[in-house]
């Protein structure tokens, strides 16, 4: 009797040890886990940018204008302006028009998100007669014209913009407390030519018609800011989404390039 107490108190013992071990291994492979499934899905949406810029690209060279964004909900058009003839006015945010580029119209929850510069000066989606600055030998004066114009204009928030740190200064630290640089506080406003927001793998479990998106991207994804994340921005434990945005002169300076 002795002996078989003995050997009960050792298997609990040994059992006891057996579980915290398997409960560390666990924890473990979960972190190993989602940090892997973090990295694909970065490494994805990486590539869906790719390939939306180089479309994009074809895009304007063929048509002498960017795409107007596809005004349907959650982009299920895949077309510009949602389908309908012209580009609304006002409309500069919207989903990628995928059929309009050639492209395949992917799930919902992996559309990017556009936003392209459109002002009364400057409309790069439905850019006006080309002016006396370009030669329109192709038609594309109007589209060149337009880029030059909207290069030199003073960056506003009534158009797509994103906020950058102060000269010299780093992105924030990003806390629970305080994720984003504020949209409406200091550092540069940058208004691109054009913006691509992929989504991620919505690590702030946000709700909403479009769930796939985090923290300051939200707004803009969901139609109420014109406001995105900055391209800079590093990924962190409430954001993995990723941002491709052109400035009007690397646009300008790549159309011009191929006119030589």
């Amino acid at each position: 009797m002795r002996s078989l107490r003995r050997q009960r108190g050792f298997n609990l013992l040994e059992l006891t040890v057996v579980v915290g071990v398997l409960a560390l291994l666990t924890s473990a492979a979960t972190g190993t886990y989602e940090m892997f499934q973090q990295s694909r899905s970065h490494t994805a949406s990486r590539a869906q940018l790719g390939q939306a810029r180089l479309a994009l690209r074809a895009f304007t060279l063929r048509n002498k204008h960017l795409p107007c964004p596809d005004s349907s909900p959650q982009g299920d058009a895949g077309r510009e302006n949602g389908g309908a003839s012209g580009c609304a006015a006002g409309l500069t945010v919207g989903w990628l028009p995928y059929e309009s580029l050639g492209l395949a119209l992917p799930d919902r929850n992996a559309r990017i998100r556009y936003a392209v510069h459109r002002s009364s000066t400057a409309d790069l989606a439905r850019p006006s007669a080309a002016s006396a600055e370009f030669s329109d030998q192709d038609g594309s004066g109007g589209l060149l014209a337009a880029l030059a114009r909207a290069a030199q204009a003073t960056p506003v928030t009534a158009l797509p913009f994103y906020k950058l740190p102060a000269a010299n200064a780093a992105y924030p630290t990003e806390t629970p407390s305080s994720p984003d640089l504020p949209c409406d506080g200091g550092g540069e406003t940058v208004n691109p030519a054009y913006a691509l927001i992929a989504p991620g793998m919505d690590m702030d479990q946000s709700s909403g018609n479009a769930p796939g998106f985090d923290t300051m991207n939200n707004a803009i994804a969901r139609g109420t800011a014109l406001c995105m994340a900055p391209p800079e921005r590093p990924s962190s434990f409430r954001y993995d989404d990723q941002v491709l945005a052109e400035s009007s002169t690397t646009l300008l300076g790549w159309l011009t390039s191929l006119e030589r």
